[in-house]
Parts: C-alpha cells; structure tokens; sequence
C-alpha cells in the first residue's frame, strides 16, 4: 500500500474515496522552526506529575520544544535558503511558572523570552508554507492534548525553570497514532551578544 503511486489531480477525488488518506506518499513534510530545552530541563520536566486521565494524552521527552514558526506543509530546502546566514540571538527561556490552558484543548507551559528571535524567524519565513499565524507569537511547551477540554485538574501544575536557546532548529512532524513523531532536519547557532 505505500508504494502506491500518486494520483493525477483528476482522479484524486476517486483516489480518496478508496484510499485513507494517511496512506498517501507525503508530497512535503509538516515542517517548524523550534528551540529544545537542554537535558537537564528534560529530566525536570520528567519529573512533573501527570495524571492519568481519560481523554488526555501527555506529551513525553522527544516531542518537548518551543515552536517559533509553524510552517505546515513546506518544502525544507526552501525553508533553509530563507535562513541561509541567520545569526539570531541566544536567548533566556522562562518556562512556567505553572501549566495553563492554550484554548480548550492543549495543556502548556508558558516560554518567555522567545518573542525577538520568533520575530525574525517570522521575518525570514514569512513566504513559506502556511501564513503566520495573525495572533502573533505565544511562547509555550506543550505537555498534554485532550480530546475534548483540559480538565482543572491539570491546570495550575507547578514547574519554573531557565534555559539558553543556543540552537535554532527546523524540525519535520510526522502525525501517528500515538503522536507526533519529529526528525530535527538542520539547525543554526544562536550567538550571545548579536
């Protein structure tokens, strides 16, 4: 079934009636631009209570980042020409202080200290993939999803901790089952002092 071939633009319609559509060779990857905490954070964040509950999926060690940009669906040779020569800056990241609902449906961690450099990688990728999001930049590290709404009980779980984003990272998602699965495509220091 994977190595079917691709439809022409005329048969699609039929192609999707017969086919699921998680079965159809990606033609470009879901792509984002991300900075990751440092081990030690990891560990830490391993740490937090995670309560089972119905409905709820937590994220684990792998999937934790910072999204800077959501590109969608994007071709990553172009995304790496728009960042041919980046120099953005290191910057603190302030994780917490406690978990907090982003819409109904995602459990996060505030970021801060991401706004600037999320600014200019918005600059440098703006043409690329899927439009910028119009609410502008909101720094957080996701830690759960729910399939209906974030219970309270989760909610107010507290967690500070600081890092250095010293890398900048484009990374490709692959949706399963269990969740997101990412490879980190390329990556681009961050200098202190720029």
């Amino acid at each position: 079934m994977m190595n079917q071939p691709i439809p022409s633009a005329g048969k699609l319609d039929e192609y999707n009636d017969r086919r699921d559509l998680r079965t159809l060779p990606a033609l470009m990857a879901r792509l984002f631009l991300a900075v990751f905490p440092p081990t030690d954070v990891i560990d830490r964040l391993g740490g937090l209570e995670r309560p089972a509950v119905d409905g709820l999926r937590w994220t684990g060690r792998v999937q934790w980042h910072v999204t800077l940009r959501f590109l969608g669906e994007a071709e990553s040779g172009e995304v790496k020409s728009s960042l041919r020569g980046f120099q953005g800056s290191a910057s603190t990241v302030r994780l917490g202080p406690a978990s907090r609902r982003l819409g109904s449906r995602v459990l996060v961690l505030p970021a801060g200290g991401l706004g600037q450099l999320a600014a200019e990688v918005r600059a440098r990728t703006e043409d690329i993939g899927q439009p910028p999001d119009r609410r502008g930049f909101t720094g957080h590290l996701t830690l759960a999803r729910a399939r209906k709404r974030i219970p309270a009980t989760v909610v107010g779980l507290p967690f500070e901790a600081e890092f250095q984003a010293a890398e900048l990272w484009l990374v490709s998602s692959e949706l399963h089952p269990d969740g997101a699965r990412y490879n980190r495509l390329s990556q681009w220091p961050l200098t202190a002092g720029i």
